[in-house]
This record gives structure tokens, C-alpha cells and sequence, in this order.
């Protein structure tokens, strides 16, 4: 078997990036429309791009209505040219977004092992199954970030730089690379071009040629990049966006690389994550020879062969690693995305760590790859007792644990006696089975507890009717794509006040635990929602101006209390909920503002002010 595979490893890799395509395409297509878009990125960057094709923000981009100095706009642009394809900015559209950016990634990836590496075509190959079977990369695939597209950017950029430092004078490679490096920047922020310039630097300064900076090539390349981005900024300062130029200097850039106000880690923080985020690749580490790294000779031929013709490509690929890992743990914000730049020059490395193993170290590999699957047979099932949403049931996980089985059971006949690349190819698939059950049925189940989509929507049939949408200290953005509404969002009490004050009719969405040590809360107001989402419950109130079954009652009511007005004991006044909303178990219309502070994390028993039992016909909120 392990002959039959080799070959068709060796027949497959004729056109290394065909089988990585179509494996990241059986992970993705059958997804594209399977899910919501979740809290709280995808929910923001959604409505970014509603403003950018339906509000004309091409330039600047718009959250909620106002300028998002977080995000630079090509993200945004690349979004838009699936327009044609989807119509509309619906869920299919983001998730085909990331989709699309990981093939894109991939593609930059292979480009990295043959121009870069010079590596063959079937390590090329198995560079790509590498990529595609990380877990961490595979989970990106299926959530709307730019974080995709930036590495794949990052990536095609170092490719040109390098070709550029191969030679003496390379004007076409150098402007290439930088130019790329402008749009990565552009694409989300300044390590589109620092992660670049430190591998360059790194390379350089090992292979004793920090004199190719001082070519006209590279005055000519870093000119047009820092022009790219200088018209950018000045077209905004231009068109009024002064103080959004200002908060991206500093806010975004500034206080981000030292003084992070959020996401502040440890400088020993990726040492912990990128382990996590390279598995299951990680466990290559344990089947290398890595008694090599305590003989003196090594590095000492490491070191006098730092300038040989055949080892730069490799030793790129380590300043790539190393230069990026530095650069991003000296800043002072860290998230583990942004390892993500890192993955392909490790997935080229992993590639030929692999294909040099031994048939010892090959089973030993193959046996850890059986182990951690064995151990997700095991915890997966016991994730609907871990996960943090009281009252709610993962979907799936049963299956996810049949399809971890099944990959420890290949794994463990790998093991038996297959080599570096029909394992590999082995791997590849069994990862892309054990997606299947992830991506069709467990994460769409967490819609219920992942997405605003109930809570947001209920405040858009409200904002329908003429209720004007408020929402206290919660992430900009959270309400407005699924409520189709700008939402004034606010950080101060006073201010829902006044606009309770002024408008006759109002709907206020809220953290739990704000409405609950809300000490002055007003008695015009009664509760109608309450969703979990992520880690913590939220609630939806309204103020009505209008007494029961009169005009302009709020959506789906049949009465409305009169402001103040006690419940009936028996049921939930104004209790609504979008269609299906009960049955996802993620959220539930509640009565009167008469509720008991919440207890810890988890919503207590909903009671009116008549009677401590619970309102009947309500179930406690996860």
C-alpha cells in the first residue's frame, strides 16, 4: 500500500497545488451557507462592507454609521468583486471571502516553496497538504477575517523580495515586493510591510549583504510603497477624515506596538499559542533528531555555509519565522491570529522536516497523530458539559468523535508502515473527513450562542415600527447588520436616559448584568429579549408610548403595556421572538423588567412582580 500511495503522491504532484485546492474545497463549499455570521468580528466587518457598497465608504471605512479607523479599506474592495456572484451582502458572501483568501494563501504558499525554497514539486505538494490539514488554518478558512488575504499578500511579497536579494539589481522584483507589502498594509496595518522588511533585514544580515538596501532598486521599490500609502492617508485627511488619520497614527499603530488598551499579552505569549495553532504539525517537533541542536559542529556548519547558493532559500524561510515570531512578541498587543503570516514559511519547513524523516521517526510521527486524534474521540464528547452556555446542546459532537476515531484508526494503520508522503497524504485526508462533521452540523448549531442574529433582528422589526434603537457598552456594531438599522451606541447611562426622555417609543439592547445593577432604571421600561451570546447574556427592552392593542404597537404584539403597567402573573407582556428563535434554545422573549439580578454568569428564573414562579411559557435563557 505505501508503494501504490507513493506513487500516487509522486503522479499528484505534477500539479502540486491541484490536490491542497481541492481538499480546502471540500472543507469550504459545502459550508458556504451553512451558518450566521457570528459576534463579533464577522457581525462588524459585515456592516463595514454595507456601508462601503451601499453607503459609498470606498475610502474611509464606516461602522454603525460612523468612520472605523480599525481597518484599512482593501478587504473590503476584495469583498465587493464577489458582488456579482451573490448579489447582496449575505453570510455565503463573507464565508466565500474566506473561502477564496485561503486559496489565495495557499497558492502564495506553494509559490513560496518553488521560487523560494526552490523546492520540487512533490515537497511543494506536501508543503500544501501541510497547510491544509492544520487546524488553525482550516478553522480561518471559515470565518470572515482579512487575516487570510493579509498573509497571502505578506507572503507573495516576500517571494518577490527574495527573488530581488538573489540578484543585484532586480527594479521589477523589488517594486513588486514592496508595492505588495503596501497592499498587505492596507489590507489590515503596518505589518503588512514590517513583517517583510524584518525578514529581509534578518536574511541579509546572515548572509553578510546588508549593502543590497542601499541599491537604487530598493529606493525605487520603498518610494512607490510609502507613496501607495501616503495617498491613501492623504485622500482621507482630505475628505474630512482628519480625525479618523489621527486615531490610526495613533490609536491603531501607536498604542497597539506599545501600550495596548486591549489584547495586551506577556512577551513569552506566543511561545504558548503558536504550539496550539500549528497542531496537529506541531508533533513533528517530537519525532525530529533534535539531539542535533547540542553538537558544536552543527552550528558551525551552519554558520559556514550561511552563504551558500543552495541554502538561502531555507534560510530565508527561518528569517521569515524567527524575524516575524520576534517582531510580533515584542509588540504589546498579541492575538493569535496574527501567527497567520508565519504558517507558510512553516509549512515549507514542516514539508522538509517530513520528507527527511526516517521510517523510525516516520512511525513515530504517524503514532502521535493517532494519539491526538484518539484524545478528541474521547473530549469531544464531553464538551457539552464544558462549553460555558447553560441549557444548550452542541449539535455534532457525537459525530465529530466517530470522525476522530476513524482518523486515529488511519493514523494508527499509517503507522504500520507508510512513508513520509503517503502518510502525509493519508493525513491530509483524514483531517478533511474529520472537517465534515465540524463544519456541517456542530458549528452551525452554535448560531444560537455565537451570532446576535435573534436579538439584533427583533431590534430591527422594532426599529421598523418606528422605535429608536439604543444600545449600551457593547462592542460598536453588534445590533446593526442583522437589525438593518444604525444603532446610537453609548458608554453612558445619562444618555439612554435623555433618549428615553425625548422618544416616545425607545428599544435598548444590553449586557444582563449592566440591566441588572441599572440602580435607576426607568419603569417605562420592560424586557423582551434575552440571548447568550459568546460568554454572557443580553437583553433586549423597550419603552412604549401606547396602551395595550392601541396603534403603533411594537411588531408581532397583540398588546402593549401601558409605561409602567404590571404584568399579568400568568404570561410575559410584549413577549416576541423571531421565528424559530425558542427552538435554536439560544434565546427567549421575557416579561416585565421585575427580574432578579442575574447569578454569576447564567440569567436567573424570569418572575414577575406579583409572583417569585417563573413567567409561564418562558424558558430560562442560556
Amino acid at each position: 500500500m505505501d508503494r501504490f500511495l507513493s506513487r500516487l503522491f509522486r503522479l499528484v504532484a505534477w500539479a502540486p497545488l491541484l490536490l491542497p485546492a481541492a481538499l480546502l474545497a471540500a472543507q469550504t463549499l459545502p459550508a458556504l451557507d451553512s451558518r450566521a455570521l457570528w459576534f463579533s468580528d464577522e457581525i462588524r466587518y459585515a456592516n463595514v462592507f454595507e456601508n462601503v457598497v451601499h453607503g459609498g465608504k470606498w475610502l474611509v471605512m464606516y461602522l454603525n454609521g460612523v468612520p472605523y479607523p480599525d481597518k484599512p479599506p482593501v478587504y473590503f474592495w476584495f469583498l465587493a468583486t464577489l458582488l456579482p456572484v451573490y448579489k447582496a451582502a449575505t453570510p455565503a458572501l463573507f464565508m466565500a471571502g474566506a473561502a477564496l483568501s485561503a486559496l489565495l494563501l495557499l497558492t502564495a504558499t506553494l509559490a513560496l516553496s518553488r521560487m523560494v525554497a526552490r523546492a520540487g514539486r512533490e515537497a511543494s505538494l506536501g508543503a500544501g497538504l501541510v497547510l491544509v490539514s492544520c487546524f488553525y488554518f482550516i478553522g480561518l478558512a471559515h470565518y470572515s477575517r482579512m487575516d487570510l488575504l493579509f498573509a497571502a499578500l505578506i507572503t507573495a511579497a516576500h517571494v518577490c523580495l527574495f527573488r530581488a536579494w538573489s540578484r543585484e539589481r532586480a527594479t521589477g522584483w523589488a517594486v513588486a515586493g514592496f508595492l505588495l507589502a503596501g497592499v498587505a498594509t492596507l489590507t489590515k496595518g503596518p505589518l503588512g510591510l514590517a513583517l517583510p522588511l524584518a525578514a529581509s533585514l534578518g536574511y541579509l544580515a546572515w548572509t553578510g549583504n546588508l549593502r543590497r538596501l542601499l541599491r537604487r532598486d530598493v529606493a525605487v521599490g520603498l518610494g512607490l510603497c510609502l507613496g501607495l500609502l501616503g495617498a491613501w492617508v492623504l485622500a482621507a485627511w482630505l475628505g474630512g477624515e482628519r480625525e479618523l488619520v489621527e486615531d490610526i497614527f495613533y490609536k491603531q499603530i501607536y498604542r497597539r506596538a506599545v501600550n495596548a488598551s486591549h489584547h495586551e499579552q506577556p512577551f513569552w505569549h506566543y511561545l504558548a499559542t503558536l504550539p496550539a495553532a500549528w497542531l496537529p504539525w506541531t508533533l513533528v517537533l517530537p519525532a525530529l533528531p533534535l539531539g542535533l541542536l547540542a553538537r558544536a559542529g552543527f552550528w558551525r556548519g551552519l554558520w559556514q555555509g550561511r552563504r551558500a547558493e543552495e541554502g538561502r532559500g531555507t534560510a530565508y524561510l527561518w528569517s521569515m519565522a524567527l524575524t516575524g515570531f520576534v517582531l510580533l512578541s515584542a509588540l504589546s498587543t498579541k492575538i493569535i491570529v496574527y501567527l497567520l503570516p508565519l504558517f507558510p514559511a512553516l509549512a515549507v519547513l514542516t514539508a522538509k522536516a517530513l520528507a527527511g524523516l526516517d521510517q523510525r521517526r516516520t512511525r513515530r510521527l504517524w503514532l502521535l497523530l493517532c494519539g491526538l486524534f484518539a484524545v478528541l474521540a474521547v473530549a469531544l464528547p464531553l464538551g457539552n458539559m464544558l462549553h460555558p452556555w447553560p441549557d444548550f446542546e452542541v449539535a455534532g459532537l457525537w459525530w465529530m468523535a466517530l470522525a476522530s476515531a476513524l482518523a486515529a484508526a488511519l493514523m494508527w494503520w499509517a503507522a504500520r508502515g507508510l512513508g513520509p508522503a503517503s502518510g502525509l497524504l493519508v493525513a491530509a485526508l483524514a483531517v478533511t473527513a474529520w472537517v465534515q462533521p465540524l463544519v456541517l452540523v456542530t458549528l452551525p448549531s452554535l448560531d444560537a450562542v455565537m451570532s446576535p442574529r435573534a436579538q439584533a433582528g427583533l431590534m430591527g422589526e422594532y426599529a421598523d415600527e418606528g422605535y429608536t434603537p439604543v444600545a449600551y457598552k457593547i462592542y460598536s456594531g453588534v445590533y446593526t447588520y442583522y437589525s438593518g438599522h444604525d444603532v446610537e451606541e453609548t458608554q453612558d447611562l445619562e444618555r439612554i436616559g435623555a433618549v428615553l426622555a425625548a422618544e416616545p417609543r425607545v428599544v435598548v439592547g444590553m449586557q444582563r448584568r449592566h440591566w441588572d445593577q441599572w440602580t435607576h432604571r426607568p419603569a417605562s421600561l420592560h424586557l423582551v429579549h434575552e440571548q447568550w451570546i459568546v460568554d454572557r447574556p443580553y437583553v433586549l427592552a423597550v419603552q412604549d408610548a401606547v396602551a395595550p392593542g392601541g396603534p403603533g404597537a411594537g411588531p408581532g404584539m397583540e398588546a402593549q403595556p401601558a409605561p409602567g403597567a404590571a404584568p399579568e402573573a400568568d404570561a410575559a407582556p410584549g413577549a416576541r421572538e423571531l421565528p424559530g428563535a425558542a427552538s435554536e434554545g439560544n434565546a427567549t422573549a421575557v416579561g416585565d423588567d421585575a427580574i432578579p439580578p442575574a447569578a454569576g454568569a447564567q440569567a436567573a428564573p424570569l418572575a414577575t412582580p406579583e409572583a417569585d414562579a417563573p413567567a409561564t411559557g418562558n424558558a430560562t435563557a442560556p
